[in-house]
């Protein structure tokens, strides 16, 4: 995955403003949280699929976002056809960095980008390692970093999302 120029800046600008000052407080927003729905990986089934979706949003929902997906040994990537969009979003990239899957989604090209909906962005095609390792394993989303259209970091979750996954 090669960075866009714009995507260091729409990822990676620090939030300015200051404390200070009393006032009324801002209402508490949710910060942005991904999801995905557990998995089951039957005895005939070789290859199944991880549904991330965008969970919660603040109230400005984010316009690209970057999560670090860890895999269990009894989990890889497939060989082939490993990441594509649900959702209609403009970017989609991952590529593997430290032993994680990094993933890249949403519009790091356009200043008037529209927001990423919530629900389902992307799925990840994965397969069993061989030899098969049976039980519950947990695939970690981890590492999110959220931006809205003007660059601002947004509030994220900073717990990985979990996942279970049972091989049987």
């Amino acid at each position: 995955m090669r960075w866009r120029p714009a995507v260091p800046l729409l990822l990676f600008v620090p939030a300015c403003g200051g404390g200070g000052g009393g006032g009324s407080t801002p209402p508490a927003a949710l910060p942005v949280r991904l999801a995905a729905a557990p998995l089951d990986v039957g005895p005939a089934t070789t290859a199944v699929d991880l549904v991330v979706e965008l969970a919660d949003a603040t109230s400005i929902a984010p316009v690209l976002l970057q999560v670090a997906i860890e895999l269990p040994p009894a989990l890889a990537l497939a060989p082939a056809d490993r990441l594509q969009a649900i959702a209609g979003v403009p970017d989609l990239d991952g590529e593997t960095k430290d032993g994680r899957f990094v993933v890249l989604c949403g519009d790091a090209r356009n200043p008037a980008a529209a927001p990423l909906a919530k629900g389902p962005l992307f799925r990840l095609r994965l397969v069993t390692s061989t030899p098969r390792q049976l039980g519950v394993h947990q695939i970690r989303l981890r590492d999110l970093r959220a931006a809205d259209s003007a660059g601002t970091n947004l509030a994220v979750d900073p717990a990985p999302a979990l996942v279970a996954v049972t091989v049987r």
